[in-house]
């Protein structure tokens, strides 16, 4: 029982202890002190960031300058295949995106990013999907998947929402002409 009254007592000052924590000021001396030592922490963090980089580039300089001319040279082949690599890559996937969008333009689809993602998926396997490949592949994703296809017909004749009117074969100069005057 004298343990239970110890414990409760130590609950007690706990719990008025962390409420003066809560609702305590502390000394304007005191805060700036703290301001200027995470300050200096600050300023120490980015100064060896800083010498880290300066060290990282002096490593590469001296490794650079251990490797013969040869090896410099293989290396920046190495380098440029690679980049060659990257950019043929992404011509290829330009092209194929192309040519998935243009088969897909004339089905009417609500979402043409979704058909695209969809064709690509079924085109992993082809090396170089030529334009009926590519139509296929379009017709089969149409036939599969008909909601994707929108019940809106677009009709490609009309000129959308500023057809000409019949001007009886006037000139814009007349037109305007007519116009100013008041005719």
């Amino acid at each position: 029982m004298a343990e239970e009254v110890k414990d409760s007592e130590e609950l007690e000052d706990k719990t008025s202890e962390e409420e003066n924590e809560e609702g305590k000021k502390f000394d304007l001396a005191y805060v700036r002190e703290l301001r200027e030592e995470a300050k200096k922490y600050r300023t120490e963090k980015a100064k060896l960031k800083a010498d880290n980089t300066k060290t990282l580039a002096e490593l590469k300089k001296i490794e650079d300058a251990k490797l013969s001319d040869s090896e410099k040279d293989k290396k920046k082949i190495a380098e440029l295949e690679k980049g060659l690599l990257d950019i043929q890559s992404e011509y290829k996937e330009k092209g194929i995106d192309n040519l998935i969008l243009t088969a897909a333009s004339d089905k009417n689809f609500a979402d043409i990013e979704i058909v695209k993602l969809l064709a690509k998926k079924e085109l992993v396997g082809e090396e170089d999907p030529d334009t009926k490949t590519i139509e296929k592949v379009i017709e089969k994703i149409a036939k599969d998947k008909p909601y994707l296809v929108s019940n809106i017909e677009v009709n490609k004749a009309d000129p959308g929402n500023f057809s000409k009117s019949d001007q009886g074969g006037k000139s814009t100069d007349e037109m305007m002409s007519e116009f100013l005057h008041g005719e």
